[in-house]
């Protein structure tokens, strides 16, 4: 009776430091979170999720090491937890640590596989161990990560299933002829929904559409729900846009009455399974179509009735492992910010002859310390977007070339470990280069000024990163596997004078590369950069105007085929060059 006190005693104290830094990590105290971890550990050093609490409080610290280093230890408890292995991949993932990365994936899949169940469909299904964001980001087959996101997208739909009988939505208002005379009836009503209206990646891209929206045709909504952060990019949306509402205090059964209550034909989700996101609000279906768009890299599971999507970041045949109807924009599915006005320093440094060749070398030399013969290699995706079958690609590749640098930006915690892995293939510390974020109104035009060649990576390609860089001049190596997210950059590429530059397989990518920096493949490049600087006033890529104008034309088809019932996977409105 004494043991069971002390142990009912013990397990009270563990509960009560657990629940305390769970408290402290809401309110943003991560350090004195750590510590209550650290006290239910040392009472009962074998409950994993105490191991799991302080991973996540350092790891919004961006103490990724600490991170994995506390991850290490719950799996010594429990190898095959697959919140712990799942995490553990994730930090390893954010600071390019790959020691055991193979062995810990295999490991994730064996628990995906052992916990999958045969569901009422005949379909495969495993329990919701990782995250959406995992599930596009880690190396998975294109049909494990549809399984896996669908798997999570079952809770929002249960959530509103029991939520939706509390409502009742009415029809939208009818979308007729009067759409081409009427500032205000007949209307087609599209209203865009995220948090990330703001100096957001997302934000930024999407806030040049609104004062391109058709007012004649479209009445056009944004739904924000977070805080404004009182930046330009808010201001702009708030300004450009008909109809502008803060619905960040607004329950998910409230937003979805309002929704209604406007009646709203068209709902864009700006998030997708992102951060912030509203996914039970698209669930409840408050209004008769519901659109994934922009900010996640996948279907929506179930979620969405619609995914907005190009025909070579996803191809017709890759759409059944998508639960939507799938919309082809031409050209490309997301639209990208007004570079014209973001980054015209650009073209002022091109008529300043700061662009040239020969001024190009002479930065090279001043910034870099390298000589007029070098070949400059560059990526300045974001370190989760590379991978260890990447970095041996590029490990190839370098081996190749005698005079040529890889250029890559220092992400915290980032460059030891990078370094660490070309010693061990066998890669000289100086072929690589690091430096810091250069200083924003300046970034693109050094960028351009440096790079002879831009290296799209695999697991996950630049998107925004993608565009400015073509925007620059800089040409663009990408090599397209099977998922949206690594397809996203090669639907830059193509629809770029980089075009000749998109690799068909990982050999091709290494030898594109290698050839590049010889004098003929010099010589290319040089052709390349004088022709993406030719097209940059008019490729249909930073084409807002276009880009809307298109955009409308595919909602106002699908919104005929809703109206009209007919039943149809695809829609698609023709390319116009």
């Amino acid at each position: 009776r004494v043991r069971s006190s002390l142990s009912e005693l013990l397990m009270s104290k563990f509960q009560l430091h657990n629940n305390l830094g769970a408290s402290l990590h809401a309110l943003g105290r991560f350090e004195e979170a750590v510590e209550q971890f650290d006290q239910a550990i040392s009472l009962v050093p074998d409950m994993v999720m105490s191991y799991v609490n302080k991973g996540e409080a350092l790891r919004v610290m961006n103490r990724w090491e600490a991170a994995i280093e506390s991850l290490k230890v719950a799996v010594d408890v429990d190898p095959r937890h697959g919140v712990v292995l799942s995490n553990l991949l994730l930090y390893k993932q954010n600071v390019c640590n790959w020691d055991g990365w193979d062995e810990t994936f295999a490991s994730l899949k064996e628990i995906l596989r052992a916990n999958s169940k045969t569901v009422s469909d005949g379909t495969e299904e495993s329990v919701p161990i990782i995250s959406p964001y995992q599930a596009v980001t880690f190396p998975f087959s294109i049909e494990e990560t549809c399984m896996s996101i669908s798997v999570y997208a079952r809770n929002i739909l249960d959530k509103a299933e029991k939520i939706s009988p509390l409502l009742s939505f009415a029809p939208p208002p009818p979308v007729g002829s009067l759409a081409r005379v009427d500032n205000v009836g007949g209307r087609l009503r599209v209203a865009y929904l995220s948090s990330d209206f703001g100096d957001h990646t997302t934000g930024v891209n999407v806030a040049g559409i609104f004062s391109h929206h058709n007012r004649q045709q479209v009445h056009c909504f944004a739904y924000a729900t977070s805080v404004s952060d009182g930046s330009k990019t808010r201001r702009k949306v708030e300004e450009d846009v008909e109809t502008f509402r803060d619905v960040n205090e607004l329950s998910d059964a409230q937003l979805a009455f309002t929704v209604n209550a406007d009646g709203i034909h068209i709902l864009v989700d700006l998030n997708g399974h992102t951060l912030g996101a509203r996914t039970t609000v698209l669930a409840l279906r408050p209004s008769p179509i519901t659109i994934f768009d922009q900010g996640f890299a996948g279907t929506s599971g179930g979620v969405a009735t619609h995914f907005n999507a190009d025909k070579v970041s996803l191809p017709p045949e890759l759409a059944r492992f998508h639960t939507e109807s799938v919309m082809y924009m031409p050209f490309f599915a997301n639209p990208l910010n007004n570079h014209k006005l973001t980054y015209r320093s650009v073209l002022s440094w091109e008529e300043e002859g700061k662009l040239s060749e020969g001024s190009r070398r002479r930065m090279r030399n001043e910034r870099l310390g390298l000589g007029s013969d070098s070949f400059l290699l560059a990526c300045f995706n974001s370190a989760y977007k590379l991978s260890p079958s990447l970095f041996l690609a590029w490990s190839r590749m370098l081996r190749g070339l005698k005079d040529a640098r890889l250029w890559l930006l220092r992400w915290p915690e980032v460059e030891g470990n990078i370094r660490r892995h070309a010693e061990a293939v066998g890669i000289e510390q100086n072929k690589l280069l690091f430096t810091d974020l250069l200083p924003l109104e300046e970034h693109l035009q050094v960028k351009s000024a440096l790079t002879d060649l831009y290296l799209d990576s695999f697991a996950f390609h630049g998107h925004g990163t993608t565009s400015q860089v073509l925007w620059a001049g800089i040409p663009v190596l990408s090599l397209p596997f099977e998922r949206i997210g690594q397809r996203i950059g090669s639907a830059l590429v193509l629809h770029s004078a980089s075009c000749p530059l998109l690799a068909r397989n990982e050999q091709d990518y290494i030898s594109i590369a290698q050839a590049a920096a010889g004098g003929r493949g010099r010589r290319i490049l040089l052709d390349i950069r004088e022709r993406l600087a030719r097209e940059r006033e008019t490729s249909p890529l930073f084409d807002l105007a276009r880009y809307v104008n298109d955009y409308e034309a595919l909602l106002r088809m699908i919104w005929d085929v809703e109206e009209s019932q007919l039943a149809n996977s695809f829609h698609s409105i023709r390319q116009q060059l």
